[in-house]
Protein backbone atom coordinates (compact mmCIF):
# COMPACT_ATOMS: atom_id res chain seq x y z
CA UNK A 1 0.00 0.00 0.00
CA UNK A 2 1.24 3.65 -0.26
CA UNK A 3 2.54 4.68 2.62
CA UNK A 4 1.69 8.36 2.31
CA UNK A 5 -2.05 7.60 1.38
CA UNK A 6 -2.44 6.02 5.25
CA UNK A 7 -0.43 8.15 7.48
CA UNK A 8 -1.85 11.63 5.78
CA UNK A 9 -5.12 10.06 5.27
CA UNK A 10 -8.03 12.53 7.08
CA UNK A 11 -9.83 9.23 7.45
CA UNK A 12 -7.94 7.66 9.05
CA UNK A 13 -8.47 7.03 13.15
CA UNK A 14 -6.26 5.36 15.52
CA UNK A 15 -3.27 6.85 18.52
CA UNK A 16 0.38 7.18 16.85
CA UNK A 17 -0.20 7.44 12.84
CA UNK A 18 0.25 10.99 13.39
CA UNK A 19 3.43 10.39 14.92
CA UNK A 20 2.30 11.42 17.95
CA UNK A 21 3.38 9.37 21.54
CA UNK A 22 1.34 6.53 21.89
CA UNK A 23 -0.94 5.48 25.34
CA UNK A 24 0.44 2.88 27.12
CA UNK A 25 -1.68 0.46 26.09
CA UNK A 26 -0.55 0.52 21.97
CA UNK A 27 2.95 0.87 23.26
CA UNK A 28 2.85 -1.83 24.74
CA UNK A 29 1.34 -3.57 21.48
CA UNK A 30 4.09 -2.68 19.68
CA UNK A 31 7.27 -5.16 18.95
CA UNK A 32 10.30 -4.55 20.29
CA UNK A 33 11.94 -5.18 17.22
CA UNK A 34 10.99 -3.43 13.75
CA UNK A 35 7.32 -2.51 15.91
CA UNK A 36 7.57 1.60 14.50
CA UNK A 37 4.75 1.79 11.80
CA UNK A 38 6.01 1.55 7.96
CA UNK A 39 4.02 1.97 4.80
CA UNK A 40 6.01 1.81 1.39
CA UNK A 41 4.78 3.93 -1.28
CA UNK A 42 3.36 1.66 -4.04
CA UNK A 43 5.98 2.66 -6.44
CA UNK A 44 8.69 1.54 -4.06
CA UNK A 45 7.28 -2.33 -4.21
CA UNK A 46 10.50 -4.52 -5.32
CA UNK A 47 8.20 -7.11 -6.27
CA UNK A 48 6.56 -7.33 -10.04
CA UNK A 49 2.91 -7.07 -10.86
CA UNK A 50 1.26 -5.96 -7.58
CA UNK A 51 -1.98 -6.37 -7.87
CA UNK A 52 -2.50 -7.99 -11.20
CA UNK A 53 -4.49 -10.62 -10.43
CA UNK A 54 -5.27 -11.54 -13.81
CA UNK A 55 -1.47 -12.03 -14.74
CA UNK A 56 -1.01 -14.47 -11.88
CA UNK A 57 -3.93 -16.48 -12.29
CA UNK A 58 -2.77 -17.33 -15.98
CA UNK A 59 1.29 -17.45 -15.03
CA UNK A 60 0.22 -19.83 -12.34
CA UNK A 61 -1.97 -21.41 -14.67
CA UNK A 62 0.13 -21.95 -18.04
CA UNK A 63 3.85 -22.71 -15.74
CA UNK A 64 2.40 -24.60 -12.35
CA UNK A 65 4.73 -23.19 -10.47
CA UNK A 66 5.56 -26.14 -7.91
CA UNK A 67 6.70 -23.87 -5.32
CA UNK A 68 3.58 -21.76 -5.78
CA UNK A 69 1.13 -25.26 -6.05
CA UNK A 70 2.66 -26.19 -2.78
CA UNK A 71 1.71 -23.08 -0.67
CA UNK A 72 -1.62 -22.83 -2.32
CA UNK A 73 -2.17 -26.51 -1.69
CA UNK A 74 -1.43 -25.62 2.07
CA UNK A 75 -3.63 -22.93 2.02
CA UNK A 76 -6.05 -23.80 0.76
CA UNK A 77 -6.38 -27.64 1.13
CA UNK A 78 -7.24 -28.62 4.79
CA UNK A 79 -10.58 -26.78 4.14
CA UNK A 80 -11.58 -29.58 2.16
CA UNK A 81 -12.82 -30.85 6.14
CA UNK A 82 -15.14 -28.04 6.06
CA UNK A 83 -16.21 -27.77 2.34
CA UNK A 84 -18.60 -30.85 1.51
CA UNK A 85 -20.31 -31.44 -1.73
CA UNK A 86 -24.04 -29.76 -0.20
CA UNK A 87 -22.03 -27.32 1.77
CA UNK A 88 -23.08 -23.30 0.72
CA UNK A 89 -19.86 -21.63 0.76
CA UNK A 90 -18.97 -18.29 -0.67
CA UNK A 91 -15.15 -16.58 -0.59
CA UNK A 92 -14.55 -13.06 0.28
CA UNK A 93 -11.80 -11.01 -1.94
CA UNK A 94 -10.87 -13.83 -4.20
CA UNK A 95 -8.45 -12.07 -6.06
CA UNK A 96 -6.86 -14.71 -8.65
CA UNK A 97 -9.51 -17.43 -7.73
CA UNK A 98 -6.61 -20.04 -6.56
CA UNK A 99 -8.89 -21.35 -3.99
CA UNK A 100 -11.44 -23.24 -6.76
CA UNK A 101 -7.90 -25.31 -7.71
CA UNK A 102 -7.52 -26.44 -4.50
CA UNK A 103 -11.04 -27.16 -3.09
CA UNK A 104 -13.01 -30.05 -4.36
CA UNK A 105 -16.57 -28.84 -3.68
CA UNK A 106 -18.27 -25.62 -5.46
CA UNK A 107 -17.60 -22.63 -3.43
CA UNK A 108 -18.89 -19.18 -5.03
CA UNK A 109 -15.82 -16.66 -5.77
CA UNK A 110 -16.55 -12.62 -4.84
CA UNK A 111 -14.64 -10.38 -5.03
CA UNK A 112 -15.42 -6.37 -5.29
CA UNK A 113 -14.24 -6.45 -9.19
CA UNK A 114 -15.99 -8.75 -12.01
CA UNK A 115 -13.36 -10.75 -13.51
CA UNK A 116 -13.78 -14.07 -15.64
CA UNK A 117 -13.51 -16.23 -12.61
CA UNK A 118 -15.75 -14.01 -10.08
CA UNK A 119 -19.36 -15.34 -9.51
CA UNK A 120 -20.69 -12.41 -7.65
CA UNK A 121 -18.99 -8.87 -6.97
CA UNK A 122 -19.51 -8.17 -3.59
CA UNK A 123 -17.87 -5.20 -1.77
CA UNK A 124 -16.83 -6.63 1.68
CA UNK A 125 -17.08 -3.77 3.50
CA UNK A 126 -21.18 -3.53 2.45
CA UNK A 127 -22.01 -7.27 3.53
CA UNK A 128 -25.56 -6.51 4.73
CA UNK A 129 -26.54 -5.70 1.09
CA UNK A 130 -25.73 -9.44 0.25
CA UNK A 131 -28.87 -10.28 1.40
CA UNK A 132 -28.10 -14.30 1.52
CA UNK A 133 -26.37 -16.68 4.35
CA UNK A 134 -23.82 -19.46 3.89
CA UNK A 135 -22.91 -22.27 5.79
CA UNK A 136 -19.10 -21.70 5.06
CA UNK A 137 -17.83 -17.97 4.77
CA UNK A 138 -13.82 -17.95 3.57
CA UNK A 139 -11.69 -14.85 3.47
CA UNK A 140 -7.84 -15.80 2.51
CA UNK A 141 -5.63 -12.84 2.74
CA UNK A 142 -8.45 -10.49 2.63
CA UNK A 143 -9.06 -9.11 6.43
CA UNK A 144 -5.47 -6.94 6.20
CA UNK A 145 -7.00 -5.08 3.67
CA UNK A 146 -10.31 -3.86 5.15
CA UNK A 147 -10.89 -0.66 6.43
CA UNK A 148 -12.66 -1.53 9.66
CA UNK A 149 -11.96 -4.69 10.51
CA UNK A 150 -14.25 -4.68 13.53
CA UNK A 151 -17.57 -3.14 11.38
CA UNK A 152 -16.25 -5.87 8.97
CA UNK A 153 -16.65 -8.67 11.06
CA UNK A 154 -20.17 -7.56 12.74
CA UNK A 155 -21.54 -7.30 9.08
CA UNK A 156 -20.05 -10.92 8.81
CA UNK A 157 -22.70 -12.08 10.99
CA UNK A 158 -25.51 -10.94 8.47
CA UNK A 159 -23.99 -13.72 5.95
CA UNK A 160 -22.98 -16.62 8.04
CA UNK A 161 -26.05 -19.05 8.93
CA UNK A 162 -26.10 -19.99 12.42
CA UNK A 163 -24.00 -22.55 13.62
CA UNK A 164 -21.68 -21.95 10.07
CA UNK A 165 -18.02 -21.37 9.67
CA UNK A 166 -15.63 -18.74 8.68
CA UNK A 167 -12.38 -20.07 7.53
CA UNK A 168 -9.62 -17.85 7.03
CA UNK A 169 -5.93 -17.80 5.93
CA UNK A 170 -4.52 -14.71 7.25
CA UNK A 171 -0.93 -13.00 7.19
CA UNK A 172 1.08 -13.16 10.57
CA UNK A 173 3.77 -10.31 10.98
CA UNK A 174 6.22 -12.13 12.70
CA UNK A 175 9.97 -10.68 13.07
CA UNK A 176 11.46 -12.52 10.16
CA UNK A 177 7.74 -11.07 7.93
CA UNK A 178 8.59 -7.78 9.16
CA UNK A 179 12.12 -8.16 8.04
CA UNK A 180 10.87 -9.74 4.65
CA UNK A 181 8.16 -6.96 4.17
CA UNK A 182 10.51 -4.22 4.90
CA UNK A 183 13.44 -5.58 2.15
CA UNK A 184 10.59 -5.93 -0.53
CA UNK A 185 8.87 -2.84 0.19
CA UNK A 186 5.64 -4.86 -0.62
CA UNK A 187 3.30 -3.49 2.07
CA UNK A 188 3.24 -2.22 5.46
CA UNK A 189 2.04 -2.24 8.93
CA UNK A 190 1.02 -0.64 12.05
CA UNK A 191 0.11 -2.10 15.50
CA UNK A 192 -0.42 1.30 17.07
CA UNK A 193 -4.76 1.44 16.10
CA UNK A 194 -6.94 0.05 18.34
CA UNK A 195 -8.23 -2.76 16.95
CA UNK A 196 -11.68 -3.61 18.48
CA UNK A 197 -12.65 -0.14 18.14
CA UNK A 198 -15.52 0.13 15.58
CA UNK A 199 -14.82 3.38 14.11
CA UNK A 200 -11.15 2.84 14.12
CA UNK A 201 -9.84 3.12 10.40
CA UNK A 202 -6.75 0.47 10.35
CA UNK A 203 -6.23 0.69 6.37
CA UNK A 204 -7.07 3.96 3.41
CA UNK A 205 -10.87 3.09 2.34
CA UNK A 206 -9.59 4.61 -0.69
CA UNK A 207 -6.73 2.30 -1.67
CA UNK A 208 -8.42 -1.33 -2.63
CA UNK A 209 -4.52 -3.22 -1.84
CA UNK A 210 -3.91 -0.34 1.38
CA UNK A 211 -2.52 -3.37 3.60
CA UNK A 212 -1.79 -3.33 7.40
CA UNK A 213 -0.04 -6.30 7.77
CA UNK A 214 -0.61 -6.16 11.43
CA UNK A 215 -3.80 -6.35 11.46
CA UNK A 216 -4.46 -10.60 11.83
CA UNK A 217 -2.48 -10.79 14.65
CA UNK A 218 -3.69 -7.75 16.71
CA UNK A 219 -6.95 -9.65 16.21
CA UNK A 220 -5.75 -12.79 16.89
CA UNK A 221 -3.30 -12.78 19.82
CA UNK A 222 -5.14 -12.82 22.74
CA UNK A 223 -8.55 -15.28 21.03
CA UNK A 224 -10.81 -14.01 24.43
CA UNK A 225 -9.97 -11.15 23.98
CA UNK A 226 -11.41 -11.61 20.04
CA UNK A 227 -14.49 -13.70 21.19
CA UNK A 228 -15.07 -10.81 23.86
CA UNK A 229 -15.32 -8.00 21.39
CA UNK A 230 -16.90 -10.02 18.27
CA UNK A 231 -20.15 -11.50 20.11
CA UNK A 232 -21.68 -14.01 17.76
CA UNK A 233 -18.47 -15.87 16.63
CA UNK A 234 -16.46 -17.95 18.83
CA UNK A 235 -12.88 -19.56 17.98
CA UNK A 236 -12.31 -23.04 16.96
CA UNK A 237 -9.04 -23.26 15.47
CA UNK A 238 -6.17 -21.32 15.38
CA UNK A 239 -2.69 -22.20 14.16
CA UNK A 240 -0.12 -20.50 12.65
CA UNK A 241 2.14 -21.91 9.93
CA UNK A 242 4.37 -20.72 6.91
CA UNK A 243 7.70 -19.32 6.95
CA UNK A 244 10.50 -20.58 4.72
CA UNK A 245 7.51 -21.93 2.26
CA UNK A 246 6.43 -18.30 1.75
CA UNK A 247 9.37 -16.45 0.20
CA UNK A 248 10.35 -19.44 -1.71
CA UNK A 249 6.95 -19.46 -3.38
CA UNK A 250 7.77 -16.25 -5.32
CA UNK A 251 4.96 -14.80 -4.60
CA UNK A 252 1.22 -15.16 -4.72
CA UNK A 253 0.13 -12.50 -6.63
CA UNK A 254 3.22 -10.05 -6.87
CA UNK A 255 6.22 -12.06 -8.05
CA UNK A 256 10.07 -12.33 -7.21
CA UNK A 257 12.40 -15.03 -8.15
CA UNK A 258 12.83 -18.47 -7.19
CA UNK A 259 13.98 -21.62 -8.02
CA UNK A 260 11.21 -24.55 -7.63
CA UNK A 261 11.79 -27.77 -6.20
CA UNK A 262 10.85 -30.91 -6.28
CA UNK A 263 8.17 -32.13 -3.73
CA UNK A 264 10.66 -33.83 -1.20
CA UNK A 265 12.20 -30.86 -0.58
CA UNK A 266 9.02 -28.73 -0.03
CA UNK A 267 8.03 -31.57 2.40
CA UNK A 268 11.67 -30.95 4.43
CA UNK A 269 11.21 -27.45 4.38
CA UNK A 270 7.43 -27.63 5.81
CA UNK A 271 9.15 -29.91 8.86
CA UNK A 272 11.88 -27.24 9.44
CA UNK A 273 8.88 -24.46 9.41
CA UNK A 274 7.21 -26.26 11.88
CA UNK A 275 9.92 -27.00 14.10
CA UNK A 276 10.83 -23.01 13.48
CA UNK A 277 7.28 -21.65 14.41
CA UNK A 278 6.93 -23.97 17.40
CA UNK A 279 10.49 -22.90 18.94
CA UNK A 280 9.73 -18.82 18.18
CA UNK A 281 6.66 -18.26 16.73
CA UNK A 282 6.94 -14.70 17.02
CA UNK A 283 10.00 -14.56 15.32
CA UNK A 284 8.70 -17.28 12.40
CA UNK A 285 5.73 -17.68 11.66
CA UNK A 286 4.38 -15.87 8.67
CA UNK A 287 0.76 -16.88 8.55
CA UNK A 288 -2.59 -17.78 10.25
CA UNK A 289 -5.63 -20.07 10.07
CA UNK A 290 -8.57 -19.26 12.08
CA UNK A 291 -11.99 -21.35 12.22
CA UNK A 292 -14.62 -19.23 13.76
CA UNK A 293 -18.50 -20.71 14.35
CA UNK A 294 -21.29 -18.38 14.68
CA UNK A 295 -23.70 -18.81 17.25
CA UNK A 296 -27.07 -19.53 17.15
Amino acid sequence: MGGSSLANSSHVAGPGLDGGPLPRPYRAARPAILGAPFFPDHGANKMAHEGDVIGARARFLERRPNNLRHLLEKRFGWMNDYIGPHTKALELGCGAGFLQLFVKSPVTLSDVEQRPWVNRVVDAMKLKELGETYDVVICSHMIHHIARPMQFFEDLKSVVKPGGLVLINEIHTGLVMRLLLRLMRHEGWSYDVDIFDRNTIANDPRDPWSANCAIPQLLFRDLKAFEANAPGFTIERFELNECLVFPLSGGVIAKTRTINLPNPVLKLIDAVDALLIRLAPDVFAMASRVVLRRGP
